[in-house]
């Protein structure tokens, strides 16, 4: 838990060191003068997204398995 806050406080110190507006392209789409921060924040938070989803899929796989063996056993 203590490494998550200091994680949270590293991307936040960084974000406003970096404040500088930039322009994002991804394929045919540019998005000109976003600000740093939104960009660092908003790639902070879909990854932590993606980190729980990913967690509560292999739990979830992890109990079928379980499961499945407890099935074969009988």
């Amino acid at each position: 838990m203590i490494g998550v806050f200091l994680f949270i406080i590293l991307i936040a110190v960084f974000a406003v060191q970096n404040a500088g507006p930039v322009s994002i392209k991804l394929f045919f789409w540019t998005v000109p003068g976003i600000p740093l921060v939104l960009v660092i924040f908003g790639t902070a938070f879909c990854g932590f997204v993606i980190g729980v989803l990913m967690g509560r899929l292999t739990k979830k796989g992890g109990q079928r398995v379980s499961s499945l063996s407890n099935i074969k056993e009988k």
